[in-house]
């Protein structure tokens, strides 16, 4: 017997020193008095589903339930399903269903739960769900990003393209397997990032309109799709009121123009210095829309264009943006034809056609006339920006401009034959 035991310890010894537990206990498993649970454990050690056929499943009938299981550990041990495809079944078993259903959870795999169908996939989505966590599914979304800059820069690397491929692929299984309550936490937590910097109430307000409207026209749209449409929105919102303030600080200058001509002490303030007289109107022409806040409202129009470019004509988003397109367009080209008549009326004084009087008559006629006619038909976009001309200034200018439009207009004549030019007649100075 000491023989025996002693050729058995010689035999498995180089098992021990290459660290193969489980052929060791395989090997072992003979001498036991339970051997499926033996070939079971040893099996599993080694992953190894070939092994799973020692069970012998004494003590069942019809079904090996020993041997159905350890196909299921090792799925769950390995995640390879085809282990699954070896459980037979039966009573007192395990099925197939059970062992993908174990294996897909424990791997937190969505792709195991699709190979399920009816009220296992349901199970299986659930258990994969309890995994998923509002921190899981930003960091997703931040490696996606992070990917598609790296992909972006260069379209040729294949192992760029294949990482992002296979990121979408995740970011979107997690999205669709997060339980309810997570995504909508992670959703709220981001777009209260989205718009934690928004303090205009008024572009809030249109944001929250905008995005439902969107969001409603498009109800199958994933909750990383819907944050970037937000985005979107956000920064179409907040250039429509950076430029809102821009065409409304050039209304503001028609209306500080027309006060200033209905002004009594408007002749002391410049005298006769016909330089300084110059110099002021220059500032109130053309020069001011190509160096200041016309400039970069022009600019900002054409911005806001190309964002309308990316919306369906039929949208809501696109109507609304053309509404505000069309809008700060009147306003630049209202001011742009009042500036342009400055400037022409400029060139005539700097020629000598006209003295600083009849100048002064007729700038004033301009501001008095369409100036006024397009600051007082001005409504900004946003009811948040406000004119920084007092409505009792503003009152007083409109009451100055209606007495003195009492009078016959000949601006444009006189505009056009300056020489011959009857400035009393002139409607609104």
């Amino acid at each position: 017997m000491k023989k025996i035991f002693s050729l058995f310890i010689l035999l498995v010894a180089p098992l021990f020193l290459s660290g193969c537990l489980g052929e060791l206990m395989a090997v072992m498993c003979d001498f036991l008095p339970d051997a499926d649970h033996c070939y079971q454990a040893a099996a599993i050690q080694e992953g190894q589903v070939e092994e799973c056929e020692n069970i012998k499943g004494e003590g069942f009938k019809g079904s090996n339930p020993p041997r159905d299981k350890c196909y299921l550990l090792i799925a769950e041990n390995t995640g390879d399903y085809s282990a699954c495809d070896q459980i037979k079944g039966g009573l007192m078993s395990y099925t197939r269903e059970e062992c993908i259903l174990g294996a897909a959870v424990k791997h937190a795999d969505p792709d195991g739960c699709r190979k399920l169908s009816g009220s296992a996939f349901q199970k299986c989505k659930e258990g994969v769900g309890e995994s998923i966590t509002t921190d899981g599914l930003k960091n997703i979304s931040e490696e996606v990003e992070a990917a598609k800059s790296e992909a972006g820069k260069n379209p040729d690397d294949k192992d760029a393209q294949d990482k992002l491929k296979e990121l979408l692929k995740k970011q979107k299984d997690l999205f669709e397997f997060a339980p309810a309550g997570v995504a909508g936490q992670y959703f709220k937590t981001e777009r209260e990032a989205i718009m934690a910097d928004v303090d205009d109430e008024d572009v809030k307000s249109e944001i929250a309109r905008q995005f439902v409207a969107l969001r409603n026209q498009n109800p199958t749209m994933s909750l990383n799709e819907q944050l970037k449409k937000m985005e979107e929105i956000k920064d179409q919102q907040e250039t429509s009121k950076r430029l809102d303030e821009y065409a409304n600080s050039l209304m503001d200058q028609m209306k500080e123009g027309a006060g200033g001509f209905a002004s009594d002490t408007f002749d002391d303030l410049y005298g006769e210095d016909v330089e300084k007289y110059k110099e002021e109107m220059a500032k109130r022409g053309l020069k001011y829309l190509e160096e200041s806040t016309g400039k970069d409202l022009k600019r900002g129009i054409e911005n806001l264009e190309w964002m309308k470019g990316k919306y369906d004509k039929a949208s809501e988003q696109y109507e609304a943006l053309n509404e505000q397109v069309e809008k700060l367009k009147k306003v630049y080209d209202e001011y742009k034809e009042v500036a342009g008549k400055i400037d022409e009326i400029n060139k005539l004084l700097a020629e000598g056609r006209i003295d600083a009087g009849k100048a002064k008559v007729l700038h004033g006629a301009v501001y008095l006339g369409k100036g006024l006619e397009y600051a007082t038909e001005y409504v900004p976009v946003f009811g948040s920006t406000i004119s920084t001309v007092t409505k009792e200034t503003f009152d007083a200018t409109i009451k100055f401009a209606k007495k003195r439009a009492e009078r016959t207009t000949a601006l444009d004549k006189c505009i056009e034959d300056p020489e011959h030019c009857d400035t009393d007649s002139i409607t609104a100075y």
